[in-house]
């Protein structure tokens, strides 16, 4: 992915980005309050498409079952950050010095280099402090994280309303 960066605001807080490949304008900033409801849609729209060849449908239903909106406390705990391309959002990240928690692109634009954005803003967050930096993976994002550096460390699962979700710990150094 080639993107030219334009500018990063005092703070750092907000990055202007523009996919050279794809000419797609974005920028990440801190999320707010009132990306909730868009970020509860792309992840719900993102594991019920990008999820479905991994997951059962019942282990699908396990995972959403109960998400709400209101349920993304790391906004409000300013862990997460928001991709937009002019004022929609696209994708939202979620990470703590030494864990990447979470990176949910919309659907419509997988393969243009939001989520390399969102996990490389997500990197920097995650690495303060620490050497090395764990995420635990959903089956079908293993590959993408291990283009990024990470290897797996173990197989892991959660359960989510009584189901048994696998996943992967993976981990890489900063």
């Amino acid at each position: 992915m080639e993107l030219q960066k334009h500018a990063t605001a005092k703070g750092g807080g907000v990055s202007f980005f523009t996919n050279l490949h794809y000419n797609l304008p974005m920028h990440i900033r801190p999320a707010t309050l009132k990306d909730a409801q868009a970020f509860h849609e792309i992840h719900t729209k993102a594991v019920r498409t990008t999820c479905k060849d991994y997951y059962t449908d019942e282990q699908i239903s396990a995972w959403l079952s109960g998400r709400t909106p209101e349920g993304y406390d790391g906004i409000a705990k300013g862990e997460m950050f928001t991709a937009l391309e002019a004022d929609r959002v696209i994708g939202f990240g979620h990470a703590i010095p030494g864990e990447v928690v979470a990176i949910y692109v919309d659907p419509d634009f997988h393969g243009k280099g939001v989520g390399s954005l969102l996990l490389d803003h997500a990197l920097k967050i995650a690495s303060s402090g620490h050497k090395k930096v764990k995420v635990i993976s959903t089956l079908n994002a293993e590959g993408f994280y291990k283009k990024h550096g990470f290897t797996k460390v173990k197989e892991d699962v959660v359960v989510r309303n009584g189901v048994e979700i696998g996943g992967v710990e993976m981990e890489r150094g900063v």
